[in-house]
């Protein structure tokens, strides 16, 4: 194994690391007994995705959790935004929550990500009194364990989602579908999800669970065979979901990949056209269109560090109608405060039936940026803040710059964002530009100051 990947990431999307060379089944354990110690909820749902190494760093996190003396309630294989919608609006603060999950991460990686009572990743303060109790080793150990039970509340979940989309104006556009799940947790929903809204659903990447046929990262790259699969079987949309099911991408009708960052300029523009006019909340990674769709609305845009929390705290603040990360990352607060790629799915099909028109027409009419993202991996964190902070030097003083997360240098025709990944031993570089020309050369130029 690559010694470059070889270390845990904690940051506020949970813990990460490659399973089972860093990521353990006793780490696992040990985190379980760290949050059953933090969180202050007597009941804790617990759930995982595919991957062949969940099911049993699923069962380690309960029975540290079990040890604490908490309930455990065990969903079993669901979706990361499922866990969100039941401890939000099911059990209203009663609850808190641990999905065990590598979300968009290759194969060979497996996590955890934590849910406060609120229904939302725990903030950098609580996930460093989390992580002060876990190095500390401050836990508490019950006399007494807690009760171990199972639940089912998809059904429920779904239909929080359909009470707020306009189902049967879907269903009469009987749309075909294709799907990419990846062999995530997708496999086992999301067929089901697009047929109650009246779709002819074609999943491709099923079997075997946990197996992946590709990078499970909904990137352009990754979704040739679901474009190829939209063109031969003549479907309406093409959809790509990561493992988890938090992140979405699309395939246009006639096989156009435009990236993961028109999900959310497109559910955006679904909600502010025709259910409510409002502020929006995205990352400061996320495309530069979302301000043209906020200046048409006439609302604003505010823009945070990148994780979802961050956008999630100040869509709250603010009382925004919509938000997301740029990574396919929607967040409809009429459903939940969390990425959710079914309410995305959702939002863009209503979008077609309002609009009826192809999804490659609709996406047409929207001004054209092209963003570019690229990884260079690390040794360490050590290293990757000095790649940023060699950015920052090089940089010109009379550059438009934001420290706010990295490094964004802002010009008139573009930008480009530099940041240590949390998740992964990398650096992540982001550039958008208003054409492919001033995309590529800001790259160009950006990965030549890192190389030297």
């Amino acid at each position: 194994m690559n010694r470059i990947k070889n270390e845990l990431h904690i940051s506020v999307a949970g813990i990460r690391g490659i399973y089972p060379e860093f990521l353990t089944s006793e780490i696992v354990f040990n985190f379980g007994v760290v949050f059953g110690s933090y969180i202050k909820t007597k009941k804790i749902f617990v759930c995982c995705d595919t991957r062949t190494s969940s099911l049993s760093l699923k069962d380690s996190i309960i029975t540290g959790l079990l040890c604490t003396g908490k309930d455990v309630v065990d969903l079993g294989i669901a979706p990361t935004p499922e866990m969100g919608y039941i401890i939000e609006k099911v059990e209203t603060g009663n609850a808190a929550g641990a999905v065990i999950t590598g979300s968009h991460n290759p194969q060979e990686y497996n996590g955890i990500k934590f849910f406060s009572e609120r229904g939302t990743f725990l903030n950098a303060t609580e996930m460093q009194k989390l992580l002060d109790i876990y190095y500390k080793r401050s836990f508490t150990v019950s006399k007494e364990p807690g009760y171990l039970y199972s639940g089912k509340y998809t059904e429920r979940y779904f239909n929080g989602i359909f009470r707020t989309v306009d189902v049967e104006r879907i269903k009469k556009r009987k749309f075909k579908v294709v799907v990419d799940v990846c062999q995530g947790v997708g496999a086992v929903r999301t067929e089901n999800f697009l047929k109650e809204m009246g779709c002819e659903v074609i999943v491709i990447n099923k079997e075997p669970h946990g197996i992946f046929s590709h990078n499970p990262e909904p990137l352009s790259e990754n979704l040739t065979a679901l474009s190829e699969t939209v063109i031969r079987e003549k479907a309406n949309i093409g959809f790509a979901q990561d493992t988890d099911c938090d992140r979405l991408s699309f395939t246009c009708e006639n096989g156009h990949i435009p990236g993961e960052e028109l999900v959310v300029a497109l559910t955006t523009r679904d909600i502010l056209e025709y259910h409510k006019k409002g502020d929006i909340v995205v990352n400061l990674s996320t495309t530069s269109l979302i301000e043209d769709i906020a200046k048409n609305a006439g609302v604003y845009v505010y823009r945070t560090k990148i994780g979802e929390i961050n956008v999630v705290e100040k869509m709250k603040e603010l009382g925004a109608v919509i938000g997301g990360e740029g990574n396919g990352g929607v967040i409809f607060p009429d459903v939940h405060y969390g990425r959710d790629s079914f309410i995305g799915m959702a939002l863009i099909l209503e979008y077609m039936a309002y609009r009826e028109r192809e999804i490659s027409e609709i996406i047409e009419e929207m001004p054209v940026y092209v963003l570019l993202k690229r990884k260079v991996e690390v040794s360490d964190k050590r290293m990757a803040a000095e790649i940023v902070e060699k950015i920052k030097k090089a940089a010109s003083e009379k550059e438009q710059m934001n420290l706010e997360d990295g490094i964004k240098i802002i010009r008139q025709d573009g930008w480009v964002h530099i940041r240590p990944s949390g998740t992964e031993p990398i650096v992540r570089i982001y550039v958008e530009g208003k054409s492919k020309e001033i995309a590529e050369k800001y790259l160009s130029e950006f990965i030549s100051l890192i190389s030297s």
